[in-house]
């Protein structure tokens, strides 16, 4: 697997997430239905993230598991804060 292309994919989900956390704290944060409007952002940000990796990554076994590993980590990194942030309001 290409160091190059493992990276570009690792910081294009950092990329995703930062965007998609920020639109949630400004637009979203406290109004009616944050969570699922959120859920529903980050849903076509998953799907638009999993359309670039596979153009980007090789297509193996180990690609298809670093996607994998990829979105569970930063799926985890995204939701944790959202959800603390739901709560508190």
């Amino acid at each position: 697997m290409n160091f190059l292309d493992s990276f570009i994919v690792v910081l294009l989900i950092l990329l995703f997430n930062a965007i998609v956390y920020m639109v949630f704290k400004k637009y979203m944060y406290g109004k009616p239905n944050a969570g699922m409007k959120f859920l529903t952002v980050n849903i076509f940000k998953d799907i638009i993230w999993l359309i670039v990796s596979l153009l980007i990554i090789d297509k193996t076994r180990e690609g298809f598991l670093f996607i994998v590993i990829c979105f569970i980590i930063a799926s985890f990194l995204i939701y944790l804060p959202i959800i603390k942030d739901l709560n508190k309001s």
